[in-house]
């Protein structure tokens, strides 16, 4: 990799995301953006599930709880601007570090420009990993 070529990192948790970036003028890794979660409307008790009216029995609605609403609905934006990154050519590699879920979700949504640049997968949640320390687990697959 040449020193003109940009490694975008996206570091997503379910607390939220940031996307870094190696500069040539710093040790560490500089944050370009941050991004939260959005807010996923709450239902009435428990996510899928409704409550009979003339009964007390409950009965499910669908196999997604609010947890998963959520991290789809998080994993599809983060897709969306990495997407959109890719197609304006901001990066030539990308990083992506999440939990695997989230990081499953994410891939599966990345567009054909965004998944050929996609280098490395980090299936952990590094979100509260400083940069200064986040370069050790971006040494190992040889990212920095």
């Amino acid at each position: 990799m040449t020193h003109s070529e940009r490694t975008r990192i996206l570091v997503a948790a379910g607390g939220g995301a940031r996307w870094i970036e190696r500069a040539h003028d710093h040790a560490d890794p500089v944050t370009l953006g941050e991004m939260k979660p959005p807010s996923v409307p709450h239902h009435q008790g428990p996510p899928g599930v409704s409550f009979e009216s003339a009964i007390s029995m409950r009965h499910g609605t669908g196999r997604h709880g609010l947890a998963d609403r959520r991290r789809e609905a998080f994993a599809k934006d983060l897709a969306d601007l990495l997407n959109n990154q890719a197609r304006k050519g901001e990066y030539e590699h990308l990083v992506i570090a999440a939990p695997p879920r989230l990081l499953k979700a994410i891939r599966e949504r990345l567009s054909e420009t965004a998944r050929k640049r996609l280098m490395a997968e980090i299936p952990k949640d590094l979100l509260k990993v400083s940069n200064h320390d986040i370069k050790d687990w971006l040494r190992a697959p040889g990212i920095l």
